[in-house]
């Protein structure tokens, strides 16, 4: 993994007057992916003012992208909910495509996308540039669901220093499963 810091040279971000329920939708250029990507966002109001804020990425399944978690799973107002009851303490979440490679990437590395270095480099580069709060010290987790839920176990093994919690959801554990 890269040392330098990752500054994405465009940041294109929708109007948050027009997202809903406090959505945010991104689209940077990845290095990774060497090519255009996209990430739905959302910070809780509970978040504001949070220094160190813990990053919760969350991996799509296959044929799914982006917008899946919070417009299908409504991940966004669960994790609100859940803030409000105060069984989970403020985090960003951050749920990105996977690079939209065939039927799915499986988060890892392909021939002209590394979806794996999308994801454990880049998310959390975007987060800490576009997220009050989200910083080096932030806490990375990731969950995923289905092919997602393989990346983010993958991802937890190897990269186990780094990430603090994972969660799989209905993972594809077996290679001839995917």
């Amino acid at each position: 993994m890269t040392s330098q810091p990752i500054e994405f040279r465009t940041v294109e971000r929708a109007d948050p007057t027009i997202s809903g329920e406090g959505l945010d939708f991104v689209t940077v250029k990845s290095a990774a992916l060497r090519r255009r990507a996209d990430v739905t966002l959302f910070v809780p109001p509970a978040a504001h003012g949070v220094r160190d804020l813990p990053i919760v990425t969350l991996l799509h399944g296959v044929y799914g992208s982006h917008w899946a978690w919070a417009l299908k799973g409504r991940a966004h107002l669960t994790a609100t909910r859940l803030i409000a009851d105060g069984r989970l303490p403020p985090v960003a979440l951050l749920m990105p495509s996977d690079g939209l490679w065939g039927d799915g990437s499986g988060y890892v590395p392909q021939t002209g996308l590394d979806a794996e270095r999308w994801i454990m480099e880049e998310v959390p580069a975007l987060a800490r540039q576009v997220i009050e709060g989200c910083t080096e010290r932030s806490p990375l987790l990731v969950a995923g669901l289905s092919m997602g839920g393989f990346g983010a176990l993958r991802l937890a093994g190897k990269y186990r220093e780094r990430i603090t919690a994972a969660a799989a959801l209905s993972a594809v554990t077996h290679v001839e499963h995917g």
